[in-house]
């Protein structure tokens, strides 16, 4: 397995994400699910370097993101869980909704 750069660089094409491994090997999964009681989300990943692009993904969108609303899904195609916006979501996986709105105040529904 290559293991990834201490150095991260992000680059606007972002070509590289995800990495040729993630995006060859299902088994680099991020599954995520919320606590119907109390809200909490848990984001649950199967290695290491599907965290890394994970983030990577993140980070990309903070650099170099034009718009204000990203949307993360689980996708399956013939039976194979599909890479979208960097990550890998598992099959029954919740979404993950960004929403980044400059200057807008941010606010907790209870």
């Amino acid at each position: 397995m290559n293991e990834p750069s201490k150095k991260v660089v992000i680059t606007k094409s972002a070509s590289d994400i995800p990495c040729d491994e993630v995006l060859s090997d299902e088994k680099h999964i991020l599954l995520v699910t919320v606590d119907r009681e109390n809200q909490d989300v848990y984001l649950k990943f199967s290695s290491r370097l599907a965290l890394y692009d994970f983030a990577r993904s993140l980070l990309h969108e903070a650099v170099f993101g034009e718009g204000t609303k990203k949307e993360f899904y689980p996708l399956v195609v013939e039976g194979n869980a599909q890479v979208v916006e960097g990550v890998r979501l598992a099959n029954g996986s919740s979404r993950i909704f960004l929403d980044c709105e400059e200057g807008v105040e941010l606010t907790r529904k209870e």
